[in-house]
């Protein structure tokens, strides 16, 4: 078949193009497709995770349930082990650390909650257990500890209930105005409506705040 000279140019020019830029290209092409498959693929592993971590913490409903602390501790253990990514993990754990806390464990409590605290992927299971730890080292008079736990980042939906938590803190150490200005700026951070609204206005009346 003929070609005429402007189209013979057009096809010179793309053969040449294509020398010069085609490996380039494919390999870009290559990289994007294999990127893709790769994204997919994980994807898939990650909801088999969860599906898998989702059956496997049956067992920590079931023996918390039965209040057996020692199948308990096993099944959350292999979440961590297995499935440390997921959030089933961390749940375990907020489980566990209450179950010991009940059972006056304060050392296997204070174990999960850190796990979550270094482990966990959730930010609202985190603070959750960054509080509950907080309030754990405030039993036991550890006040400074507790104080810095409180002062780390965490979602604002947890403002009140940290300011709350602080104040309480403040007043075991017995730093009345510290403890007025935490809950005054607990109560700023609360609805109206907020349940426990009425419980901070008492604590901060009887420091006469």
């Amino acid at each position: 078949m003929a070609f005429d000279l402007q189209e013979q140019e057009q096809i010179d020019s793309m053969k040449a193009f294509w020398q010069q830029w085609g490996k380039l290209i494919g390999g870009a092409v290559l990289a994007v497709s294999l990127g893709y498959l790769g994204y997919k693929a994980y994807g898939m592993y990650e909801r088999g995770q969860a599906e898998k971590a989702a059956a496997a913490y049956e067992a920590v409903d079931n023996a918390a349930a039965a209040k057996d602390i020692s199948k308990l501790k096993t099944a959350a253990q292999q979440l961590q082990g297995e499935f440390g990514g997921t959030i089933y993990a961390s749940r375990a754990a907020l489980v566990l650390a209450k179950a010991a806390f009940d059972k006056n464990d304060p050392a296997l409590a204070s174990s999960q909650l850190e796990w979550v605290l270094k482990n966990g992927k959730d930010e609202e299971l985190q603070a959750i257990a960054r509080i509950r730890l907080a309030s754990l080292l405030l039993d036991q008079k550890k006040y400074d500890g507790a104080i810095g736990e409180l002062n780390q980042a965490h979602p604002a939906a947890f403002d009140a209930e940290y300011l709350e938590l602080k104040g309480d803190v403040f007043v075991a150490k017995g730093d009345n105005g510290a403890a007025r200005d935490a809950y005054k700026a607990a109560l700023a951070k609360q609805g109206e409506e907020s349940p426990s609204r009425q419980l901070v206005q008492t604590k901060l009346d009887a420091l006469g705040g």
